[in-house]
């Protein structure tokens, strides 16, 4: 019995793990002029450095990875 009680906390546990990661919440590149044609993170930098106009926040993780996300 106690397998069976394990079994299913387990099955019950991993959807609501992946579900939970699931809510993060990423916003994708916008579909504009200034962003079409961007295939390096590299290009990124150039608006979202740091000292920018539009610079990543202090929330922002520090991965410069942008495609991985965006």
């Amino acid at each position: 019995m106690k397998k069976q009680i394990l079994y299913f906390a387990l099955i019950c546990t991993v959807p609501a793990i992946l579900y939970i990661l699931s809510l993060e919440k990423v916003i994708p590149t916008p579909v504009d002029e200034t962003h079409i044609g961007i295939t390096e993170e590299v290009q990124c930098f150039d608006c979202h450095g740091a000292g920018e106009d539009y610079a990543r926040n202090k929330e922002h993780p520090p991965k410069d990875q942008c495609f991985k996300c965006h």
